[in-house]
């Protein structure tokens, strides 16, 4: 019975018979993908779109860098409402295993944002008049990225990313012509993005 269950496991088409003849990772990859990152504890759902360059550094290890945008509307209720648009940087490690049909992957990363916070119109108002706030920013910030994919037939992917950082927002007031003030809060963002992704190769084996 176990013989029989081992086996089968074996014979999944992401369990190759000879792994490194059945390398289904090309060399140099350029990877498109566009998809949808759930809520935090600031923005709602919004799309994000990444473009990523994979680099085969040895079976079975792979690394990649990408660059990805993402925009969400702010939701809240501690902080100004607005639009949130965020760039994220990473340098991400991953592991594989599969043959040409299916690829199971994990990997992790570090990434490093910059965020654009835009205020609503009737919010700014609000905070000039209020609390003499002019401003709103956040600052970068370094966080890490786990991820879990498929590849199908070397040219589809279906990817989970989970992102958390730590930024800093900043209050702005302008005191004078010469002066200002900033108050910081820092803040937790933690977020799950669902990807589909299309594959490119640079470089065949």
């Amino acid at each position: 019975m176990y013989v029989l269950l081992l086996a089968s496991w074996l014979c999944l088409p992401t369990f190759p018979l000879n792994p490194i003849r059945q390398d289904t990772i090309a060399p140099l990859n350029l990877h498109f993908t566009i998809g949808v990152s759930g809520p935090d504890g600031l923005v709602a759902t919004g799309p994000e779109t990444t473009t990523k360059l994979e680099v085969l550094m040895m079976h079975p290890f792979v690394v990649r860098t990408a660059f990805g945008y993402r925009f969400g509307k702010v939701n809240s209720k501690l902080h100004p409402a607005g639009y949130l648009h965020g760039m994220t940087a990473s340098v991400e490690a991953l592991y594989y295993r599969g043959t040409h049909k299916l690829t199971g992957y994990i990997g992790v990363g570090i990434v490093h944002t910059l965020h654009h916070y835009q205020l609503a119109r009737a919010t700014a108002d609000s905070l000039y008049a209020n609390y003499q706030i002019d401003d709103v920013s956040m600052q970068r910030a370094f966080g890490y990225r786990i991820i879990l994919g498929l590849r199908l037939h070397r040219i589809f992917s279906v990817e989970i990313g989970i992102t958390e950082v730590k930024p800093k927002l900043a209050y702005t007031s302008y005191l004078s012509k010469d002066s200002y003030s900033i108050i910081k809060e820092k803040i937790r963002l933690s977020d799950v993005c669902v990807t589909v992704g299309y594959l490119l190769t640079l470089k065949k084996l």
